[in-house]
């Protein structure tokens, strides 16, 4: 893959010697530049696998060496990076940090990159921390979160934890080609992707620093917060028969109008959505409607009905 990691990168900040709003600097400032690692000029889009995808991951692994990291792509091209203190016991725990280095299409520049650089960042911190940190850190930039190019999410992440599903190697993108030649192609092995996986024994756990997809934070003005749920989704399919009928002279008593029949659904599920604890406030309570087709005395919608789900 191309080594790119010196183009208009910032300089590496020394650790414990920068202040806050200097780090953050450093960090909106990587952004931009990870944001020039584009598939489509005029906008952002870095999909799994792709020649733009490997010179954001080259801008990072470059990032992550100045910051006196050792750095390295594993099996399917995520981008891995470990501190240890001096004098850290053998043995001691790691906990991972970031996020995912892919985008969707006309993506905004901090999904998934913020995560990644304020991990970074915090390496850097910690590097010149008095007392030291008594277990290592291990900063991981995702390859593949989106699923843009192959239509199943979270490839970088699965292989991590252990749960990546080989069928999905025989998968083709939009030009035909199967996702095991992709990732061979990017400079990953597809017969070590198991090897690549994590022990849970070893880490201390994830954290993972997002920007809110949602208004929350702002409507509230708070800078940050801490994420307790997640929304998730049930996909249903429901189908309004109705019958076709003069437009000017049936009445309104004998008329079975599909639509107005979805509609009043719609209006319903809206007021029970908006009367749940959970989803009215915090929550992203998601599109009641994905999909409408409507034609003569028949309306079919494909719909998302959210539910909370707390994590454990």
């Amino acid at each position: 893959m191309p080594d790119d990691s010196t183009a208009t990168a910032p300089t590496a900040p020394r650790g414990g010697s920068e202040t806050a709003s200097e780090a953050a600097a450093t960090v909106l400032e990587r952004a931009d530049a990870l944001a020039a690692r584009t598939e489509e000029p005029g906008r952002l889009t870095r999909r799994f696998a792709t020649p733009a995808l490997a010179q954001a991951g080259d801008l990072v692994l470059g990032w992550m060496r100045d910051a006196g990291m050792t750095a390295h792509r594993d099996a399917i091209g995520n981008v891995a990076g470990r501190w240890a203190p001096p004098g850290l016991p053998a043995g001691a725990p790691t906990l991972l940090l970031g996020s995912h280095l892919d985008t969707v299409r006309d993506a905004g520049r901090y999904d998934g990159m913020l995560g990644v650089l304020v991990a970074l960042a915090v390496v850097e911190g910690a590097r010149g921390r008095d007392g030291g940190v008594p277990f290592a850190i291990e900063v991981l930039g995702f390859a593949d979160e989106e699923g843009v190019r192959y239509g199943t999410a979270y490839l970088g992440s699965s292989v991590v934890a252990g749960t990546f599903d080989r069928s999905a190697l025989e998968r083709r993108d939009a030009d035909g080609i199967a996702m095991a030649d992709a990732i061979a192609a990017f400079g990953g092995d597809p017969a070590a992707l198991e090897a690549a996986r994590r022990d849970p024994a070893d880490l201390l756990g994830y954290v993972e620093v997002h920007i809110e997809q949602g208004p929350v934070l702002e409507a509230e003005d708070l800078p940050v917060g801490v994420v307790t749920g997640i929304a998730g989704r049930t996909r249903a399919e429901l189908v309004f028969t109705g019958f076709a009928g003069h437009a000017g002279t049936v009445p309104m008593t004998l008329r079975r109008d599909a639509l107005a029949g979805a509609a009043e659904w719609i209006g319903a599920a809206e007021a029970h959505a908006r009367s749940v604890d959970g989803l009215t406030r915090g929550r992203d309570s998601g599109g009641i409607i994905a999909g409408l087709i409507s034609k003569a005395g028949l309306t079919q919608l494909d719909c998302g009905l959210p539910a909370a789900i707390e994590r454990v």
